[in-house]
């Protein structure tokens, strides 16, 4: 049977390319819970657990990018069995499968879509929750600094320099 009579009887099977779509949505579930732990190790300024968190998710990002791989090229595949362009977006292959495949695939990229979302969102939060505490940091650093700078010298920012430490002595001998 040719691939385009089979497309017709609806035989194409998506069963191999909805499961990628649901191993990539439980990995940005995982991905959205170790941000949102991030952001509390953040909260509480802990960057032995924050150090963790990134290992962790560049795991997560590696392993979510040999997803998308597998997924590109299983859609490719799938496309290529229902007669239509390899690099055919998804929506494009499910409207030519049968009404039961059609309706799990669209389920299944709809929850990816939402949690793609969401992890794009809490990024964002992350990243400003991020640059906070690191001006904080600064600004706690320059308060150090002015401190401790006994000869208060400011350069042209108008910020105490933070020049090397200079440690001298004076031994008077009478």
């Amino acid at each position: 049977m040719s691939a385009s009579s089979s497309a017709r009887t609806g035989r194409v099977n998506p069963a191999r390319l909805i499961e990628i779509l649901e191993a990539s949505r439980a990995l940005q579930a995982e991905l959205l819970a170790s941000i949102r732990a991030r952001r509390e190790a953040i909260r509480t300024a802990n960057f032995t657990e924050l150090t963790r968190l990134e290992r962790s998710e560049q795991e997560l990002s590696l392993r979510l990018h040999q997803l998308d791989t597998a997924r590109a090229a299983e859609a490719a595949q799938l496309a290529a069995r229902l007669a239509i362009p390899a690099k055919s977006p998804l929506g494009e292959i499910a409207a030519r499968l049968s009404e039961a495949d059609r309706a799990r695939l669209d389920a299944v990229r709809s929850g990816l879509r939402t949690a793609i979302e969401e992890t794009a969102r809490e990024t964002s939060v992350l990243r400003q929750a991020s640059e906070r505490l690191s001006a904080h940091m600064a600004g706690v650093m320059q308060a150090v600094n002015s401190a401790l700078a006994h000869a208060k010298v400011y350069s042209r920012g108008g910020v105490i320099a933070m020049g090397p430490n200079v440690v001298s002595s004076l031994d008077i001998k009478s």
